[in-house]
């Protein structure tokens, strides 16, 4: 398998649809939280939004201002929640993890989930002592660059030095604009094109085909 022309120093890894497949159960949650208040918007509309923060995703999704974007962004927390008890992780990665410390390669997990979702992912996972960066620590969400930046300087890495591994195309958007390397996994039902486009260098189907390369 090929590796990268110039081997990272440190690695960020998205949480949410990059390490634990919650890409649709998340889709689920916001088509019903959004019908709840009155807003028809097709599955396929709001999976294309996935990866975006919350803030960003309804005005995408619903072209412009929403009144009433906290009330529906709760509900769909909570609905993601209920939930939760199905989350499983991804194909191979607790083994992708397991590779990066085994050969004490810097990581740090970097992810826009809230504190709740967040706790509901890791006990997905499995693992409770990853260092993480979350969306708390910015202001501004995917695909704003704030969150890899913050990530960035936390793990002492520099530009160049550090490649960003997520599951949408707002993941690779964000690392393109903080000038890191995206690495994209098929798992969260983008198309490689999509990947591509915006920005992701290599594409593979899931953590586990990232062991011992990065």
């Amino acid at each position: 398998m090929p590796t990268p022309d110039i081997p990272p120093t440190a690695v960020l890894l998205d949480l949410d649809g990059t390490l634990v497949d919650s890409v649709y159960p998340h889709v689920i949650a916001w088509h019903d939280a959004l019908a709840a208040a009155g807003h028809t918007v097709a599955m396929s509309a709001i999976h294309s939004g996935i990866g975006m923060g919350s803030d960003r995703l309804l005005p995408w999704l619903l072209g412009g201002h929403v009144d009433d974007a906290q009330a529906i962004s709760d509900d769909h927390k909570q609905r993601f929640l209920d939930r939760a008890d199905h989350l499983r992780p991804t194909t191979g990665a607790n083994a992708l993890l397991e590779d990066l410390e085994r050969r004490k390669v810097p990581f740090l997990i970097s992810t826009s989930a809230s504190t709740t979702e967040r706790e509901a992912l890791l006990a997905a996972l499995g693992r409770s002592d990853l260092p993480i960066t979350g969306a708390d620590d910015v202001a501004s969400s995917k695909p704003a660059p704030d969150l890899l930046i913050a990530a960035r300087a936390e793990i002492e890495g520099e530009v160049g030095s550090v490649i960003m591994v997520g599951d949408a195309p707002w993941d690779a958007m964000a690392a393109t604009r903080a000038g890191m390397d995206a690495v994209a996994v098929r798992c969260g039902g983008f198309g490689d094109e999509t990947l591509r486009g915006a920005g992701a260098s290599r594409i593979v189907d899931a953590p586990g085909d990232l062991i011992g390369t990065l």
